[in-house]
């Protein structure tokens, strides 16, 4: 085709197709994101159940009465017994929907399981969650051994659910006690909203007591909800006259506001979680065993 054919071509085009290939092509404008987190913190089970749109059921299985008992907080300034009740806490968001797995850090990698044969029986806690975008985790991870083969892992103390949402305020997280006030954290801010849910030790432990309490009740986890796990995945008890891996936990902290004086005001600003592990993220198709 020579230069007048072309010509021609371009005259027989309508002036407004012509003059919008010459626009000024203006960015996409992304809507802007807010996000919902869920924490975990402590011996929380994870369950990925991809038979039900990947919705998350997480728990927390009641010690055998020859551990030491757990403790339930939620938002950091309510404890909750946890010595005979259960509670029961359920997640709903408008226009959040996700048909993909949600995406998790490599670093829960050690620690993600696949079984078809679980349950729940008597726990703490659990949660109903819808399908988040995101599972990953903050904070250093605890180094522990598998008893099977004896391969070095690294644990982290926590999940952390996050949900893309376009308001953050349009959720309803349902209690199933009246008497708990089922609002976001304080710790929340714009465009974040948080809640906050940890398990640990009634009593504070040292750091010996501390590490061997996290094994067995990670142990625990496996034999009371996942048998098929057991085997493959129980962690190896340190010996006594070995140290154990320091916690990362969060511990009780004073906070001093008068300096220097006799008898300075102590101030609570955080709480104890002893527990220096997590627990494991499951992926299952089918439904809990009764």
């Amino acid at each position: 085709m020579d230069r007048r054919d072309v010509l021609k071509a371009l005259a027989a085009l309508p002036l407004t197709a012509v003059l919008s290939g010459c626009e000024e092509k203006r960015p996409i404008e992304k809507p802007v994101k807010n996000k919902l987190e869920i924490h975990l913190e402590g011996g929380f089970a994870v369950v990925v159940q991809e038979n039900n749109g990947n919705s998350i059921l997480a728990f927390s299985p009641r010690p055998p009465k020859t551990e030491e008992s757990h403790q339930l907080y939620f938002n950091g300034i309510n404890r909750l017994e946890g010595l005979t009740k259960s509670y029961s806490f359920k997640l709903a968001l408008e226009e959040h929907l996700r048909a993909e797995k949600p995406e998790v850090n490599l670093g829960l990698k050690d620690f993600t399981f696949n079984t078809e044969r679980w349950r729940v029986g008597d726990s703490i806690v659990t949660l109903e969650l819808p399908a988040p975008d995101r599972i990953t985790f903050a904070g250093q991870r605890t180094p522990v051994k598998f008893g099977s083969d004896h391969r070095l892992a690294f644990m982290p103390t926590n999940h952390i659910l996050e949900y893309d949402v376009k308001d953050a305020t349009k959720h309803k997280l349902e209690c199933s006690e009246q008497n708990i006030q089922c609002q976001p954290s304080k710790d929340s801010f714009p465009g974040v909203t948080r809640f906050f849910f940890e398990i640990g030790p009634v009593h504070s432990l040292d750091p010996v007591k501390s590490h061997a309490h996290a094994v067995a009740f990670f142990n625990f986890i496996l034999s009371q909800s996942f048998p098929d796990l057991v085997e493959r995945f129980s962690l190896e008890q340190e010996r006594g006259d070995q140290n154990p891996p320091s916690s990362t936990a969060p511990r009780v902290a004073p906070a001093v506001y008068q300096y220097g004086i006799d008898n300075p005001w102590l101030q609570r600003t955080s709480y104890t979680i002893d527990c220096e592990f997590g627990g494991p993220l499951v992926n299952t198709h089918t439904a809990p065993i009764k």
